[in-house]
């Protein structure tokens, strides 16, 4: 479902096109100046933006200004009088996507709305929710942005901490300099201070050539460190003395380098719990963690889980060029039923894999994984299998595949199949 933000003073009018788009089945809210405007676009998505160019307190041109420093991406459409087609046409020099002259007709705004919809002008890569978790936690981004203060995020798996890690970057004056994301259980420990820190050539084994490291890459931008708890404590003492200093030296040289650097870190990891242990320095803690976000699981968020569904639905269908419409009754119930313990992650992959089983129109219980239908393995076992018909079953495969990157055991689990029933189907259609 759309959901339009409409700027306009004349209340009238405003509320004429807002019944008018509710009808047809999108969601609106109605703003009467720039000011309004700009606290709405911080605080929730909006899927499409209606602004009159000339409002009480400023005019359009200003409010597109403000969302091309802020790097927001949300199509605008301007309503305009004629005598301001001059002031229209700036305003798409400026990331207007088109504009309108009124009085506004309603066939034509609609057909620019399905045009924008076909496209992927504007699609957000992530959404937020509406509860109040979500907006509380999205209230303190908008708050901390712009702080330049190292921000740590903590939270169950799969709750979007790396999403919520690079919209404080988007937010914050660095929005304009590098963003590097390291995901700290990837480095190994004897390779950690060439990958934190860089190395010259020939500074060790394998070292062929001068390699830049995280925090000279990062400088005058961002550094997210993901999973941060899984640093050896020998690595936690290099960063800590980097983040002391501001100055890093590459493994093999004599040379220092200064380097200006907003950190952000993410762990699921009980760091005081660490900290008791010995694995975890505490001074380290206190550095990375001038302000603490948590993340909350997505059970704690649950009237979102629809309107989150629909959205990764929405980007599924774009990713395996299918048409699904939504979910029927039973579906949207046990997917708002369910737990989720691998939060938004859990939710999207299991959207995806849905939505590539689907047969109709809609997603029904039969796409999903017994344990959020509740139905058993036997029971899964004695059901007619997806995968039936052997020329939609050659076509499912290959968009699994696809949607895969080629990655088999992946494919399988998207199709709800093990790895030795996929290789032999694979040389049943005779699929490389």
């Amino acid at each position: 479902m759309k959901s339009i933000l409409i700027i306009e003073d004349d209340i009238v009018f405003s509320r004429t096109i807002s019944n008018w788009l509710v009808k047809q089945g999108m969601k609106t809210q109605c703003v009467a100046t720039i000011a309004e405007a700009r606290r709405a676009i911080a605080g929730k998505p909006f899927s499409l933006i209606l602004a009159d160019m000339r409002l009480p307190d400023d005019n359009s041109l200003s409010l597109l200004e403000w969302m091309r420093e802020r790097r927001c991406t949300v199509p605008v459409i301007i309503m305009t009088n004629y005598g301001e087609v001059e002031n229209a046409v700036t305003a798409i020099k400026l990331g207007a996507t088109d504009y309108l002259r009124k009085p506004v007709q309603p066939d034509i705004l609609l057909e620019l709305i399905v045009g924008i919809k076909e496209g992927d002008s504007g699609k957000p890569s992530f959404y937020r929710g509406e509860s109040a978790k979500a907006q509380e936690m999205y209230r303190q981004i908008e708050l901390i942005a712009c702080a330049d203060i190292s921000v740590l995020l903590r939270g169950a798996s799969g709750t979007g901490k790396e999403h919520v890690a690079h919209e404080i970057h988007e937010r914050s004056h660095r929005w304009n300099k590098p963003y590097v994301p390291v995901d700290c259980g990837t480095v190994p420990e004897e390779l950690a201070a060439s990958e934190f820190f860089g190395h010259v050539k020939g500074s060790f084994t394998g070292a062929l050539a001068d390699k830049t490291g995280a925090f000279e890459a990062a400088d005058g931008g961002t550094l997210f460190l993901d999973e941060v708890g899984n640093l050896t404590y020998e690595t936690q003492v290099q960063l800590l003395r980097a983040l002391q200093e501001r100055r890093i030296r590459p493994v093999g040289s004599n040379r220092e380098i200064p380097v200006d650097i907003r950190l952000v870190a993410a762990t699921n990891e009980d760091l005081e719990a660490a900290i008791a242990r010995g694995t975890f320095r505490a001074d380290l803690y206190h550095r990375i963690n001038s302000f603490t976000l948590r993340m909350p699981c997505l059970r704690q968020m649950r009237e979102d889980i629809p309107l989150y569904a629909d959205f990764f639905l929405d980007q599924a269908n774009r990713e395996l060029d299918k048409r699904i419409v939504g979910f029927d009754p039973a579906a949207a119930a046990a997917l708002a039923a369910y737990d989720w313990p691998g939060n938004l992650r859990q939710l999207r992959n299991t959207v995806l894999s849905a939505t590539l089983l689907a047969a109709g129109e809609y997603i029904t219980c039969r796409d999903l994984p017994g344990e959020i239908t509740g139905v058993s393995a036997a029971e899964s076992a004695a059901a007619p299998h997806p995968l039936r018909d052997r020329a939609s079953e050659e076509e499912q495969i290959r968009r699994a595949l696809a949607a895969a990157g080629g990655n088999k055991s992946q494919a399988a689990k998207l199709l709800g199949i093990d790895r030795k029933t996929l290789y032999n189907k694979l040389h049943l259609y005779g699929i490389e």
